[in-house]
């Protein structure tokens, strides 16, 4: 019993697989999926995608986007896909640290300070 996986990024489509369950880093927490799941559209936040398969656990971190579940397809739009292997804690803690220090003396500022914060708190869950 399985459900198939399609990751897209604006360059390519980073992955197409079965999978026994996915787990979806929704805006406002995660979202397990399995065969028979009902229709779904959502916002994606920044986290991670757990694929559970034959081979094992596969993970990517997920720059935010949109999923749609339908007919045991799970559909993933995104801006980035990236497997957790590749990811650094080092790296993802000197994102958060930079992103902390952006200004936000505007509305529009502080907007993007959110969310390079989502964004840097994200990969460094992932990365962990």
């Amino acid at each position: 019993m399985s459900i198939r996986c399609v990751v897209v990024t604006p360059e390519k489509t980073e992955f197409d697989r079965e999978a026994d369950s996915v787990v979806l880093p929704m805006f406002d927490g995660e979202l397990g999926v399995m065969k028979g799941h009902s229709p779904f559209i959502g916002r994606l936040g920044y986290g991670t995608l757990k694929l559970e398969t034959a081979a094992g656990q596969q993970r990517y971190f997920i720059d935010g986007g949109f999923a749609q579940v339908e007919d045991n397809t799970v559909n993933v739009l995104t801006s980035r896909a990236i497997p957790v292997d590749l990811l650094s804690s080092e790296e993802a803690q000197s994102s958060l640290d930079e992103a902390f220090e952006l200004p936000s003396a505007t509305p529009e500022q502080v907007d993007l300070k959110e969310n390079a914060v989502r964004r840097a708190r994200g990969k460094l869950r992932a990365s962990r």
